[in-house]
């Protein structure tokens, strides 16, 4: 088995959270694509709490006449740190807004899936690790 070493991008956020016109995460994703990184996830979370909280009990209230809920994101990009490292300056264009960034290392099975993907991308073979190593 063979590992190869990739990084996490990884941001915390809310519904609300716009960029102009759109989500936050739409226009992250959009950036994302248009740079060519490897994938990305985005996940509701029921609850969450922070500085902010919104309820008393720390859970999403609802939005008066709307109905719908104002409830936190997380945002899982992974790629090389190189590649990962063009969407600074998007993170830096809106850090005024309200999210949190986290960058970390970690190891990956080199599977057939991620072989096939770095060619469509016009990515070389990526460096392998006998023993998973962070």
């Amino acid at each position: 088995m063979k590992f190869v070493k990739l990084y996490e991008l990884k941001i915390f956020t809310a519904e609300d959270v716009t960029c102009g016109d759109e989500p936050f995460f739409k226009a992250l994703f959009k950036e994302a694509r248009r740079l060519g990184l490897g994938g990305g996830t985005m996940i509701r979370a029921d609850a969450g709490f922070g500085r902010e909280v919104r309820g008393n009990d720390g859970r999403a209230m609802p939005i008066f006449f709307s109905g719908n809920y104002n409830l936190p994101l997380i945002i899982e990009l992974i790629d090389s740190k190189e590649n990962l490292s063009k969407l600074y300056p998007f993170l830096e264009r809106y850090g005024d807004k309200h999210f949190l960034a986290v960058i970390a290392p970690m190891m990956a099975m080199y599977t057939q899936f991620l072989e096939e993907n770095g060619k469509i991308l016009g990515r070389p073979p990526m460096p392998q690790f006998d023993d998973p190593e962070i």
